[in-house]
C-alpha cells in the first residue's frame, strides 16, 4: 500500500468517525427533546424558575458569593498571593456575567408563550417506544431462549405488546404520573409491560417495567408456555395492599391480566392493566383492547393445540 492509499484511508476513517459521533449527538439531543415533551405533557409547561435562565442565574450568584466571599476567607487569610486574589475576582467576575446572562434569559422565557403539549404528540412518542420496545422483546426472548431460532423463528411469529399502569419504578425521582386526554382517556407515564409471541406449540412471554419519562426498560425476563399447559388466562379484579417507594401503606384496585400455566403460584404470571381508583377519581377510561385482544388469541392458539392432540 502506498502513503498516499495510507493517509486517504486515514482520512475515510476520520470523516466515518466524525459522522458516527455527529449522529449519534444528534440522536441524543432528539431523545432529550423527546422526554422534555413528555414531562411537560404530565406536567405542563416549565414556568421561569424550572428552566435554563433561573438555573445560569443561581449559578453566577454562587460563582459571586464563592470568588468574592468565600474563597477570599479561606485562602487569603493566610496568604497575600496576587495569583489568588486574582483567581477570585475572575471567578466573582464571571459570576456577575452568569448572572446577567440569567436574568436576560428568564426575561425572555417569561415572554414564550406556554403552550401545552397534545394528546396526540405524547401518543406519537409512546407508539415510537412501544415499537422500539418489541424490537428489544424480540432480542431478549431469541437470547434467552436459545434454541428458539433453529425451530421456530421469532420473526415468523404473531405479536401483541399489552401494557398497563405500574406504580413501582426503578427510579424514585420518576414516579407514576396520570393524565385525563380530551377524549377522556387516561395516559400514565409507567407501563408494565408484557410482549406475547404466539408459536405453533408454546406461548412465548417477554415482560418488563419501562418508564416513558426517560425512556428506560427495566426487569426484563422471558417466559415459555405449552397452550396445553395453560390452566387460566383472563382478567382477575384485585385488592393489593402493598407499600409504595415513599414506604407510605397503599390500597390498590386494579384489574390483573392473568396467565396461568401451572397449579403453583410460581407458575403464574399477572400484570395490572386498569386502576379502578384512578379511574374512578379521574373521571376516565383506560383502553384494554390491546390486552382483550392478547386473551383472544390465546383461548384460540390453546383451542387448537387440544384439538391437534
Amino acid at each position: 500500500m502506498s502513503t498516499e492509499n495510507f493517509f486517504e484511508l486515514q482520512d475515510q476513517e476520520q470523516q466515518r468517525r466524525h459522522l458516527h459521533a455527529v449522529n449519534k449527538e444528534q440522536d441524543q439531543v432528539k431523545e432529550l427533546l423527546k422526554r422534555g415533551l413528555v414531562r411537560h405533557y404530565f406536567l405542563g409547561p416549565e414556568s421561569i424558575w424550572t428552566q435554563e435562565g433561573f438555573g445560569t442565574f443561581v449559578g453566577g450568584g454562587l460563582a459571586v458569593l464563592f470568588g468574592a466571599l468565600v474563597f477570599p476567607k479561606l485562602f487569603l487569610y493566610s496568604s497575600n498571593s496576587q495569583m489568588l486574589k486574582a483567581i477570585c475576582w475572575i471567578i466573582a467576575a464571571g459570576g456577575i456575567v452568569a448572572c446577567a446572562k440569567g436574568l436576560a434569559g428568564m426575561i425572555r422565557e417569561s415572554k414564550n408563550k406556554k403552550e401545552p403539549v397534545l394528546d396526540a404528540a405524547f401518543d406519537e412518542i409512546l407508539d415510537n417506544d412501544l415499537t422500539r420496545l418489541k424490537d428489544t422483546a424480540k432480542s431478549f426472548i431469541i437470547e434467552s431462549i436459545s434454541r428458539l431460532e433453529l425451530e421456530e423463528p421469532v420473526d415468523e411469529m404473531e405479536m401483541i405488546l399489552v401494557k398497563g399502569p405500574r406504580d413501582y419504578v426503578h427510579n424514585v425521582n420518576l414516579p407514576l404520573l396520570w393524565k385525563r386526554g380530551e377524549e377522556g382517556r387516561l395516559r400514565y407515564s409507567n407501563l408494565s409491560v408484557m410482549a406475547l409471541f404466539f408459536g405453533e406449540e408454546n406461548l412465548y412471554l417477554f415482560t418488563s417495567i419501562y418508564n416513558v419519562r426517560n425512556g428506560s426498560s427495566k426487569f426484563q425476563h422471558a417466559y415459555e408456555c405449552p397452550y396445553h399447559k395453560i390452566l387460566f388466562a383472563g382478567f382477575e379484579d384485585k385488592v393489593i395492599e402493598t407499600v409504595n417507594q415513599q414506604n407510605k401503606s397503599v390500597i390498590q384496585n386494579l384489574k390483573m391480566l392473568v396467565i396461568q400455566g401451572g397449579e403453583s403460584e410460581d407458575e403464574k404470571l399477572s400484570m395490572p392493566v386498569a386502576d379502578y381508583d384512578v379511574m374512578k377519581n379521574m373521571n376516565g377510561f383506560i383502553d384494554n383492547s390491546d390486552a382483550e385482544e392478547a386473551l383472544r388469541m390465546i383461548i384460540e392458539k390453546k383451542a387448537m393445540s387440544a384439538n391437534r392432540a
